[in-house]
């Protein structure tokens, strides 16, 4: 009998093992552990450790997630090879035990506990876990700057292989360029453009006091990524993550996202499709110039 079909599943079933056992540029590796599971799963970035989690979910159907995924047209949900390994009972840099007890708002909600550190913590949001889990491998805590932080960006994506995704967070309004590896990498970049205020040009000018581009930031922001290009706006911020529009570039389509989960896994589907669309015209690029401008 299929663990999605038993009538009753023990509660070990929404604990996972984590192993680091690497974590260079805030990109992790490791082994999953799950009770569920005859053998170990090797990841390589951490978008690939929460696809896998979720399969595993999706197959006990248990935490139930309550929302679908959205999808960009002609795309599917990423899929990643399984890489089966041995049991890992300890990481050689960390190790997490994961309890994920709902699936609400498109992320996640349960605890997470740092093992060697002897430390637990509650998170409400995938961004959530991700920022717990940077803060203990690196032993840095970041503080929210009261300034108000920028509302757009794009994340231009120059390449994409098995989860990892690497570019960089740019914001034209304030000469902002952030280079990003992973997907840690990637949340941490915006949440500097975000939350933390450290969005500001070399001269210092913050969010919202920058009134001329140049030329040179705006060739660099219309360039785009050598894979693809996304435009986020943040419109909310609630359930301690981002809600928002994205903008697939180069196809032009919109989709809303409710959590910076289901961003990423728009990103990621659009990535993995492989579909080359032409660019747009110049003058749509000159539109959107004053567009950016007005937005911030």
């Amino acid at each position: 009998m299929s663990i999605a079909k038993m009538s009753m599943l023990d509660n070990s079933y929404r604990y996972f093992t984590v192993t680091v056992d690497r974590y260079e540029r805030q990109c992790m590796e490791g082994i999953i552990s799950h009770a569920g599971e005859p053998l170990c799963i090797r990841y390589g970035n951490f978008l690939e450790l929460v696809l896998q989690m979720n399969q595993i979910f999706d197959r006990m159907s248990c935490p139930k997630q309550t929302m679908e995924f959205r999808q960009f047209s002609g795309t599917d949900y990423p899929a990643l090879k399984v890489k089966k390994c041995k049991k890992a009972y300890k990481g050689k840099l960390a190790t997490f035990q994961i309890y994920v007890k709902f699936r609400y708002d498109a992320s996640w909600q349960g605890n997470i506990t740092w093992l060697e550190g002897e430390r637990t913590e509650h998170f409400e949001s995938i961004l959530q876990m991700i920022q717990l889990i940077d803060e203990i491998l690196i032993g840095r805590y970041r503080i929210k700057d009261p300034r108000k932080g920028a509302r757009t960006c794009q994340v231009a994506v120059n390449s994409y292989d098995s989860g990892l995704l690497e570019g960089s967070v740019q914001n034209a309004f304030i000469n902002h360029l952030e280079e990003f590896k992973g997907t840690i990498g990637l949340a941490d970049a915006m949440v500097h453009l975000f939350e933390v205020g450290i969005g500001r040009s070399a001269s210092g000018i913050a969010p919202g006091e920058c009134k001329i581009i140049s030329e040179e930031t705006w060739g660099t922001y219309r360039k785009g990524g050598r894979r693809a290009t996304f435009v986020i706006k943040i419109l909310y911020r609630e359930h301690s993550t981002w809600q928002g529009v994205i903008c697939w570039r180069e196809t032009g389509e919109k989709q809303a996202f409710r959590s910076f989960l289901e961003m990423i896994i728009l990103m990621a589907s659009a990535l993995e499709s492989g579909r080359r669309e032409n660019e747009c015209e110049d003058r749509y690029y000159t539109d959107n110039r004053q567009k950016t401008i007005k937005e911030g």
